[in-house]
């Protein structure tokens, strides 16, 4: 069975962090289809592109960014939101999934635990979808 590769849409507003994210997720055969600096950008790139994943980062503590989340989930209910927060904001995950985020992962994760997470999420849609 001949399944497509996740395709993912980066939203990262640290050019190091976005290129390392990036790097990294390609590598495992995760198609990068957009890096996006502006979080304000995530939605008409997003909705162009129909990215299976959206990588969101949340600048802490940033309810702006927060409630973009809500909106992606509103306007893209086919694209699955994991949220990056940064570790000192402990609060951030909890109200990041209050917002509509799917996942969180804090930045200081080990690049195995996001490659995995980004997958199992992936898995997850696909049997709420189809």
């Amino acid at each position: 069975m001949l399944t497509e590769p996740i395709s993912i849409v980066l939203v990262e507003s640290q050019p190091i962090m976005r290129t390392a994210l990036s790097t990294a997720i390609s590598k495992e055969g995760i198609r990068v289809l957009a890096e996006i600096a502006d979080n304000r950008d995530a939605l008409p790139v997003a909705s162009r592109l129909t990215p299976d994943l959206l990588l969101f980062s949340v600048n802490a503590p940033n309810l702006r960014d927060l409630s973009r989340i809500t909106v992606l989930r509103q306007e893209l209910p086919d694209t699955s939101i994991v949220a990056l927060v940064t570790g000192e904001f402990s609060d951030q995950s909890q109200l990041a999934l209050d917002y509509g985020a799917h996942l969180v992962l804090t930045k200081a994760a080990p690049r195995s635990e996001i490659l995995n997470a980004l997958k199992m999420v992936s898995q997850q849609r696909d049997r709420v979808l189809y």
